[in-house]
């Protein structure tokens, strides 16, 4: 188990990484609360690997444990609070039951530690993996730690499953993935509960194999759950800022050349996305210097504000009107390429176009 919380650990710290990545270009938009879960879940598994554990046993014996579930439970509570409101059909949660669920949480994390450090503890782990027997506080302890986890994922099971059903997009896969999630964790508090009841002492060993599968089980649709949207929506993200990349080169490329000022860097941001909102911006001074200063150049390439207007239909699009230009142009560009080759008797090869030629 301990090279399993490693490799669990490991994987959520990367699925961090790649939300901390995502976050400045998602400016006001972003959302930390997700990367403080992923963050809270990587040290719960981290803490529980030999070395950690070694370092917190010379404080007390098995706090690393106490940490561990601490976070985790922690983590499991701040999702669910910002997933029931990400989900959330009718109003928002008032800030009178905001506050008095997340004290009813620290009330619990107060008595677990209390639970923990008046109870004797087992060497080498803490709880019914090992031996509870004649510690019955911390057999309370696994009851109520495993009470909170349901009361947290519950509601957030029921919210995911009406989400599934309504959606109709690619979010049904992040959404069927949140719900196995939910409903492993929840099968598994139950079976501890049913394990701190019938054996207070040491589980019999086929009870021990069967809490290994779920905790393995209930690891794996953790890490789908939690890094699995990251990562598809980086790889979503990376796909679109391609895609707008492909589309205004062109008239960024030409307007650089006509107008090399509007520059506001010597060198290229390597992040595709701080690219992107570079060539926009100097997409944008080109055009207003464009049609400024040579409006017939303007519209004989579709690049007067009235014809960009009129294709944009005043779409909310951030980006809308620096796109439809682009768009325009090469749409022009292809149709002078075609009349090029049709002048050449299309044997001579793929024509190009020359400077003068967009000029």
């Amino acid at each position: 188990m301990a090279q399993f919380s490693a490799v669990m650990g490991l994987l959520i710290f990367l699925g961090m990484l790649a939300a901390i990545w995502q976050l400045p270009p998602q400016g006001a938009r972003g959302q930390r609360v997700p990367i403080i879960v992923l963050g809270l879940f990587c040290l719960g598994y981290l803490l529980i690997t030999p070395s950690l554990e070694a370092l917190f046993a010379a404080v007390r014996v098995n706090s690393a444990y106490l940490v561990s579930q601490l976070c985790m439970l922690g983590a499991l509570a701040l999702s669910s609070l910002y997933w029931l409101d990400y989900l959330a059909t009718g109003p928002p949660s008032t800030r009178r039951r905001a506050l008095a669920t997340r004290a009813m949480y620290g009330t619990v994390a107060v008595v677990l530690v209390a639970l923990f450090a008046t109870s004797p503890q087992q060497p080498n782990g803490m709880g019914f993996g090992y031996a509870i027997d004649g510690s019955p506080r911390m057999r309370i302890f696994w009851v109520i730690q495993a009470i909170t986890v349901i009361h947290a994922l519950l509601p957030l099971a029921r919210a995911a499953i009406r989400a599934h059903r309504r959606e109709r997009s690619w979010r049904r896969r992040l959404l069927a993935a949140l719900t196995g999630v939910t409903v492993g964790f929840i099968g598994y508090e139950l079976w501890v509960v049913l394990v701190v009841t019938l054996w207070p002492a040491m589980p019999p060993v086929w009870a021990r194999n069967v809490t290994t599968t779920l905790q393995i089980t209930c690891g794996a649709l953790l890490v789908v759950g939690t890094i699995g949207p990251v990562v598809a929506g980086a790889v979503r993200g990376a796909r679109i800022a391609l895609s707008y990349l492909e589309q205004l080169e062109p008239l960024h490329h030409w307007l650089l050349e006509r107008y090399p000022q509007i520059r506001f860097q010597s060198r290229m941001s390597l992040r595709i996305e701080t690219r992107i909102t570079e060539m926009l911006v100097e997409i944008s001074d080109g055009l207003r210097l464009l049609q400024r200063d040579a409006p017939a150049v303007a519209a004989s390439h579709s690049l007067d504000h009235e014809t960009i207007r009129t294709m944009v239909h005043d779409d909310a699009h951030h980006a809308a009107y620096e796109l439809a230009a682009a768009a325009l142009f090469r749409s022009r560009a292809g149709s002078a390429q075609c009349r090029g080759s049709g002048r050449s008797g299309g044997s001579a090869g793929k024509p190009s176009l020359t400077r003068r030629n967009l000029r």
